[in-house]
């Protein structure tokens, strides 16, 4: 989360706001500020408001309700989500919109379509009520500020139900498909026919983003078809290890250190037996993990009189071998670890390595599923 910002706790719901939110805001304030057009008779934009202070004041307001709004999107899934027994881990805002980090992508195609509905429907609500008020604001004058300000953050907010309902996945849009396709075919294909309908979406962006010269369009382009590229791949990844365990991929024989070897010794032992990492162990106990980068971090002139224990990593991640395979995979990826120790009753029962999980995959793709 170095890249974002603390905004606080909504729902129990840590919210992150990321360094591009920043940039667009600016931006928006000034395409704003600098645009006026009438839709359905009512004034969009701000740039007829005057004086330049005011004008600039509103749009930049404006600019920070319609990613309030953006956020309450998000929220709206996370409801559903928490509702239904998914935890939500973040809400983060970028500058195409937020997204909310959850525990699990549900399989069960129902509860999907309700979270994948539940944050355009919010968008909606928003966008109507906006209307609404900037219908009765606007009389007498339909120039009032805040009556624009209001019919702007309606439309807006209309416009981005629209946009979010287009099937490319993974916006909201594709995770509906996705639903409906999961009820008439196996899961994965779903996922796979959903991204790729997702991709040609993207490319569709990208080429009319290239010819109106669209940046923000071409920024959404590309992530929507790397969100498909890589929501697919973490698809295919979790039902491949599906119904596989820890203990059935684990290492059982386990070699260990303890802290009073010498990182010179380590080294050695790294060179004889080619494995990257090791557990260290106080007689039964488990006290930490050195691995080759702990090593690399000492100069070498330095490696015969520095023990084992003054730079091994204290702070362990572990896994029990009842845990299914592809905990152990989310849990490296999202710590940025190589390897877990398997816990039993206390006991060092082995270890998993990325190398295991990747081998799981390799043997089971061959599965129908």
């Amino acid at each position: 989360m170095n890249s974002s910002l603390s905004l606080g706790k909504i729902m129990g719901i840590p919210v992150w706001l990321h360094w591009s939110f920043l940039v667009v805001v600016l931006y928006v304030a000034w395409a704003f500020a600098t645009f006026s057009a009438p839709i359905f008779g009512r004034t969009y934009g701000f740039a007829g408001v005057e004086p330049t202070g005011i004008r600039w004041g509103f749009s930049l307001g404006f600019a920070l309700l319609l990613f309030v709004c953006v956020g309450l999107h998000e929220l709206g899934h996370s409801y559903v989500a928490r509702k239904s027994g998914i935890a939500i881990k973040s809400i983060t805002l970028y500058f195409f919109g937020g997204v909310a980090a959850m525990e699990e992508i549900p399989r069960n195609p129902g509860l999907e379509l309700r979270m994948a509905f539940a944050g355009p429907a919010v968008s909606g609500v928003i966008g109507l009520v906006c209307v609404v008020l900037a219908n009765i604001a606007s009389v007498p004058d339909d120039r009032n500020p805040f009556a624009i300000i209001l019919w702007t953050l309606g439309v807006m907010n209309l416009i981005l139900m629209a946009f979010n309902l287009l099937p490319a996945f993974p916006m909201d849009g594709g995770r509906l498909l996705r639903a409906w396709f999961a009820t008439r075919m196996p899961y994965i294909t779903a996922t796979r026919t959903a991204a790729s309908v997702g991709k040609m979406f993207a490319i569709l962006m990208l080429v009319v983003g290239l010819f109106s010269f669209n940046f923000l369009l071409l920024f959404v382009a590309f992530f929507v078809y790397m969100g498909a590229s890589e929501e697919e791949k973490a698809t295919a990844i979790n039902i491949s290890l599906e119904g596989i365990l820890v203990k059935d991929i684990m290492s059982p024989q386990v070699q260990t250190v303890t802290g009073q070897m010498t990182l010179h010794e380590l080294k050695e032992l790294m060179f004889q037996q080619k494995h990257r990492g090791y557990p260290v162990m106080d007689g039964e106990k488990l006290v930490g993990i050195v691995t080759i980068a702990d090593l690399q971090n000492v100069p070498d002139e330095e490696r015969s009189k520095t023990s084992v224990e003054q730079v091994m990593t204290r702070k362990l991640y572990v896994i029990a071998p009842k845990e299914e395979a592809a905990m152990a995979m989310k849990m490296m990826n999202e710590i940025g670890i190589r390897r877990l120790p398997v816990i039993d009753e206390g006991r060092l029962a082995g270890i998993v390595s990325r190398e295991d999980l990747v081998r799981a995959i390799e043997l089971s793709t061959g599965r129908g599923f």
